[in-house]
């Protein structure tokens, strides 16, 4: 699997839940046994170990020829030689003596494969950088819009309760304006019907 498919798995993968192990890798088809021994490094997980096994697959011994002829000449020493450190020397010599391999050129092929290695170090670290403008940046941006318009929805909402707070105060003048003309009509009324009713005595008594 190319690196920015593992990059883009291990940004949207979801993570096992707790309590849950990670899932494990669908098993590989058998390769040949390396030439070096097992890493000290041992995977923490799924993603890691996706990543090593990649990085592995890029590196293998035997894309180098010059340490591809050593693990040719001890595959056949397996059965006879079961220590793997003297099998590999044994082999060794005799790639040194029969195959004409060189110390130089075995250093060259672990040079070689280091200059693989830090290839692909580059190679992935530009991906992320890519995935990182077109995931993490564009979501950054994306979640920046979204606070300004949080802020001017709430902006909006604290114009809104001060236009209701304001509407309210008029509402309640409104209505004890209301209640004064009421009660100023009512004694005006009241006022009127009596000046008017003491004028009708008054002419009832003039007109006997």
């Amino acid at each position: 699997m190319p690196f920015m498919d593992l990059i883009k798995k291990a940004i949207f993968e979801e993570a096992p839940q707790a309590g849950q192990p990670p899932a494990k890798p669908a098993p590989s088809p058998a390769a040949p046994r390396p030439l070096d021994p097992a890493p000290a490094y041992v995977p923490a997980g799924t993603r890691d170990n996706q990543f090593y096994m990649r990085l592995a697959k890029q590196t293998e011994l035997s894309a180098v020829p010059e340490l591809a002829k050593i693990e040719a000449f001890a595959a056949p020493l397996a059965p006879v030689i079961t220590d793997k450190a003297l099998r590999y020397k044994a082999a060794l010599a005799t790639a040194q003596s029969q195959g004409g391999l060189t110390k130089e050129a075995i250093l060259k092929g672990f040079d070689a494969l280091l200059s693989v290695l830090n290839s692909s170090a580059s190679t992935f670290n530009k991906q992320t950088d890519d995935v990182s403008r077109t995931e993490v940046d564009a979501k950054i941006a994306k979640i920046s819009d979204l606070n300004e318009a949080i802020q001017q929805k709430q902006k909006e909402i604290t114009d809104f309760e001060q236009q209701v707070k304001s509407m309210q105060s008029q509402t309640e003048a409104s209505r004890a304006k209301l209640q004064e003309a009421k009660s100023s009509f009512a004694a005006a009324l009241e006022r009127r019907r009596a000046e008017i009713q003491q004028q009708r005595k008054e002419f009832e008594t003039i007109l006997g």
